[in-house]
């Protein structure tokens, strides 16, 4: 009879160990594909979103690095053409890795320090009317080198399955950054007798 009992009590253990065995194998996966969701969902894309403002910032201070050393150029030519040939500038954008530089462009922006406050642009040298220059009639001005770098900001991880496309999760973001720096050579070239800035 004891017997009896401890079979019956045996089988009901069992039976009860296997359910409980069966419903964690359930909720094990189900807690993976949640897992799975959480992850490729939510995690991805704030991993995504959150690192786009750090290359931007990174790439700003580089950029704005860079204006300053260009603004210190012997002449307005030289500093586009060092922005042009020199790779410096291109080769420590793309090595914050997901950063890739597409076009650079230099400017030279003059403002007037009294009224009425105007502004010109010089996109070339030697296009500098002589009235913008140092001693002509709207001066005082203040003489800014500008660099304007566009750019792709690629997300660490590209989500191609979607159909749409959204900058920064499923494609690369295109923006712009500029930065000025102070133009600081406002001598003449001797032979010239040309502003430096102007050449």
């Amino acid at each position: 009879m004891i017997s009896g009992r401890r079979s019956v009590s045996s089988l009901w253990f069992a039976a009860t160990s296997m359910r409980n065995r069966q419903i964690g194998g359930y909720q094990i996966s189900e807690f993976t594909a949640a897992l799975v969701v959480l992850v490729i969902g939510i995690v991805v894309p704030l991993v995504d979103l959150a690192a786009m403002p750090l290359h931007w910032i990174l790439s700003q201070e580089i950029i704005t690095s860079e204006a300053r050393r260009l603004a210190q150029s012997e002449s307005f030519s030289s500093a586009i053409a060092a922005l042009d040939n020199d790779p410096l500038l291109r080769t420590r954008l793309l090595n914050l890795g997901g950063v890739k530089p597409l076009s650079t462009d230099c400017k030279l922006i003059i403002s007037m320090l009294n009224k009425p406050y105007e502004s010109f642009v010089a996109n070339e040298p030697k296009s500098i009317p002589a009235e913008w220059l140092p001693e002509g009639k709207r001066s005082p001005c203040y003489y800014e080198l500008e660099i304007t770098v566009v750019q792709e900001l690629s997300p660490l991880v590209v989500f191609n399955a979607f159909n749409t496309s959204i900058p920064g999760l499923t494609r690369p973001f295109i923006c712009t950054i500029k930065a000025r720096a102070h133009w600081e050579n406002y001598g003449r070239n001797p032979v010239t007798k040309r502003f430096y800035m102007n050449e």
